[in-house]
C-alpha cells in the first residue's frame, strides 16, 4: 500500500510541477509577445496586403459633358465580377454590376429588385452599355451586388458604389 501511495504522491507532484511549468511558459509567452496596437474601428483602412475593392466608371467622369448615345464602361479593382447563377449563389468577393439612372443609389445591404427600369442589371458579368439620354443633367450610380442582387455591404466594401453626374448636350 505504501508503494501505491508513494507512486500516487509522486504523480501528483509531477503533475503539479508540469502544470506550473506550462502556466509559467504561457504567461511568459503572452507577456513577451505583447504589442501596443491601437484599437481598430470599422473606418480603418484595410492592410496593404488586402487592398479595398473599388468600382469605377472607366470612360466617363463626374461633371463631364457628352453627346448621346454614350457608351458607359465599368471597372473594378480587388473584386471579381461574375455572372449570376441559377439557383442564386452568394460568394465572398464576387458580384455583378448594377447601374441606377436618375434615381438614388440603393442602400448597402438592400436587394435591387429586377424589373425596375431605373436600375439596370448586368447579371451576365458584362461591363458596358450604350445608352440614349435626353439633353440635360443625369446622375449615374454604379453599384456591385452579390449573387442575390444585394448591394455589397460592410466597411471593407464601401467603395463598391460610385455616383457621378454627367451632362448631355
Amino acid at each position: 500500500m505504501n508503494k501505491l501511495h508513494d507512486a500516487l504522491h509522486l504523480s501528483s507532484r509531477s503533475f503539479l510541477l508540469l502544470a506550473l511549468v506550462l502556466l509559467t511558459s504561457f504567461a511568459a509567452a503572452c507577456a513577451g509577445g505583447a504589442v501596443d496596437t491601437p484599437a481598430s474601428d470599422d473606418s480603418a483602412e484595410a492592410p496593404e496586403e488586402y487592398p479595398m475593392p473599388e468600382v469605377f466608371f472607366a470612360n466617363i467622369e463626374d461633371g463631364g459633358t457628352y453627346s448621346s448615345p454614350v457608351e458607359i464602361i465599368f471597372e473594378v479593382e480587388n473584386f471579381n465580377i461574375v455572372p449570376i447563377e441559377d439557383p442564386l449563389v452568394v460568394r465572398e468577393g464576387e458580384g455583378h454590376y448594377h447601374l441606377a439612372v436618375d434615381v438614388p443609389c440603393a442602400d448597402a445591404g438592400e436587394i435591387i429588385v429586377a424589373g425596375n427600369p431605373s436600375y439596370i442589371h448586368f447579371g451576365t458579368g458584362n461591363d458596358r452599355i450604350e445608352m440614349q439620354f435626353e439633353p440635360g443633367e443625369h446622375t449615374l450610380c454604379l453599384q456591385v451586388a452579390d449573387g442575390e442582387h444585394r448591394v455589397i455591404n460592410g466597411p471593407r466594401y464601401s467603395n463598391l458604389t460610385k455616383e457621378i453626374s454627367i451632362t448631355i448636350e
